[in-house]
């Protein structure tokens, strides 16, 4: 089971990419070539930084539910818990749901979360003998 992101998320990083490529080449088209400083390269690495942003986001999602795990996706900060040691699924004062076990937490944020994947993922946690504290 896949927690998705939402889709108008993933698309604005992709519009957002293309948008700093296309101020890039034009930059390029209708300047001088000796008027074009060095600072200007900054568009094509945002280009890249949200167009591989989306790429990510868009292959790996939000959190895998396997057989075994729960995985939260990060590029470089990515977490996981074995579902046998999940001890707690609740919401925190910012709304946000947590998962406690084997020492660790997993936040998701339900603002950027599909909300049709998010109530799939509920459903399976009351499948879990854990303990569950959502409001």
């Amino acid at each position: 089971m896949k927690l998705l992101y939402k889709k108008r998320r993933l698309y604005l990083n992709l519009a957002i990419g293309i948008v700093w490529i296309i101020l890039f080449i034009l930059k390029l088209l209708y300047t001088e070539p000796h008027n074009i400083w060095l600072l200007d390269y900054y568009m094509p690495v945002l280009s890249v930084l949200y167009l591989g942003q989306f790429l990510y986001q868009y292959h790996y999602q939000y959190l895998i539910v396997t057989d075994t795990e729960i995985i939260r996706n990060h590029l470089f900060f990515g977490k996981k818990i074995p579902l046998n040691a999940v001890e707690r699924f609740y919401t925190n004062n910012l709304g946000d749901y947590v998962i406690e076990g084997a020492g660790k937490k997993i936040k998701i944020n339900p603002i950027i979360v599909n909300q049709k994947s998010l109530q799939e993922f509920k459903g399976f946690t009351r499948t879990l003998s854990i303990a569950t504290e959502i409001h």
